[in-house]
């Protein structure tokens, strides 16, 4: 999947709906699509995660205290903001429940991200508060 496939499925999450294109372009640049299997754990709750996870496609399974709480399957759906942005540790496991593709974009990209677009920003804002 290239840059412009892959700003266009940030474009049409309502997570990124009010960036920029410019922004969600540096967003997708900064990270690095990873291709996992069915059950890998990417987010381990209790833990810090140095990164937020992008759907691409596929799907994933939210767990508290090992309860599934979750089923997230649309793409440039967001996991791990609340954890990436702040450094705590995580609220819930997050594991694939199908093959999927994922952008991964680190802490420190996405502060770096920040800086330049406030619209990037106020995006991943928005989305961590609907988890809170």
């Amino acid at each position: 999947m290239n840059e412009t496939e892959l700003t266009t499925v940030l474009r049409e999450s309502p997570d990124f709906a009010r960036v920029g294109d410019e922004a969600l372009a540096e967003l997708v640049r900064s990270g690095v699509v990873r291709e996992t299997a069915v059950g890998t754990e990417i987010i381990r709750q209790g833990e810090t995660s140095p990164q937020i996870w992008i759907l691409v496609d596929g799907e994933f399974e939210i767990l508290i205290d090992a309860e599934l709480a979750n089923r997230v399957s649309r793409p440039g759906e967001v996991v791990g903001q609340i954890s990436a942005v702040s450094l705590v540790p995580a609220t819930a496991t997050v594991k694939t429940a199908a093959p999927s593709r994922c952008l991964s974009v680190s802490h420190q990209s996405l502060h770096q991200l920040f800086g330049r677009y406030p619209d990037l920003a106020e995006a991943m804002l928005r989305s961590m508060a609907k988890y809170l």
